[in-house]
């Protein structure tokens, strides 16, 4: 039970980072998306930005533990979408890369639909 659960919180944690990533393009379909879509990246920025953290990560990890795995040492993005360990500095400079990027992406992305 907790390891679907485990699974379920990736799941969900997945889907955000592919909202946060590619929402702009629902908002051209559904206009009256862009609310949620704005605030998920704003909080994707200063999660990356500002060190953070995300809620999902502690929650999943906890899940694997009760579920008698052991969990990932490192943080979600580096685990699943990065795939490699990094020291805490090149961790820190690829989170403030990637908010960068999630910005950069969502403001041409966000360009295009508004004008």
């Amino acid at each position: 039970m907790w390891r679907l659960l485990a699974r379920f919180v990736a799941f969900i944690h997945i889907a955000y980072t592919v909202w946060v990533v590619l929402g702009a393009l629902a908002v051209l379909r559904w206009p009256y998306l862009i609310w949620v879509h704005v605030a998920a990246v704003v909080w994707a920025i200063a999660t990356m930005g500002c060190d953070l953290g995300c809620p999902l990560t502690p929650w999943e990890k906890n899940a694997w533990i009760r579920g008698g795995r052991v969990p990932y040492d490192e943080g979600f993005l580096q685990h699943h979408v990065l795939r490699r360990r990094f020291d805490p500095a090149q961790s820190r400079r690829n989170h403030i890369l990637l908010g960068v990027f999630v910005f950069g992406l969502n403001a041409v992305l966000y360009y295009f639909i508004l004008r």
